[in-house]
């Protein structure tokens, strides 16, 4: 089991939408890695949650506890700024609607890689590139003040 999560979280930290979203994220690598694990190993021994990480080196379960710790922290911060900006009037629904459609292609291409057979491949990938185009776009400094 714990072989099988570990690949499964190899192949989610390969995907290249989760790198772009990862490098501009709140979260390091690490911590998303062990939020991934945390989420696959609900049933495991806290003993044994750290193997579920794919990492090369094997970490002990104090610095698994304190990568949860932080990346659940992370997590934290980052809805009460999203939170915070709708109610202080900076990002009201009108605002919201772009990131939503953005979620929905996130969605859709995350499906597709589950069902992809090397003949989709082309179609894959036409959406991997439409998909870092709208996150780019979206996350470009000048479009940022368009929405707020």
């Amino acid at each position: 089991m714990a072989s099988d999560a570990r690949e499964s979280i190899r192949d989610q930290l390969r995907d290249p939408v989760t790198k772009l979203l990862l490098t501009n994220s709140q979260l390091t690598s690490a911590q998303l890695e062990t939020l991934l694990a945390e989420s696959l190993s609900t049933d495991a021994k806290k003993s044994k949650r750290p193997l579920f990480r794919p990492s090369k080196t094997r970490i002990s379960r104090g610095a698994y506890n304190r990568s949860l710790l932080q990346a659940q922290n992370n997590v934290i911060r980052s809805i009460y700024t999203v939170l915070l900006l709708g109610y202080v009037g900076l990002f009201d629904n009108a605002a919201l609607q772009p990131f939503i459609e953005l979620s929905d292609t996130i969605q859709s291409y995350a499906q597709e890689l589950r069902k992809n057979t090397p003949t989709d491949r082309t179609a894959v990938e036409q959406l991997n590139h439409r998909l870092l185009e709208g996150i780019s776009a979206l996350a470009n400094r000048q479009s940022f003040k368009d929405i707020l």
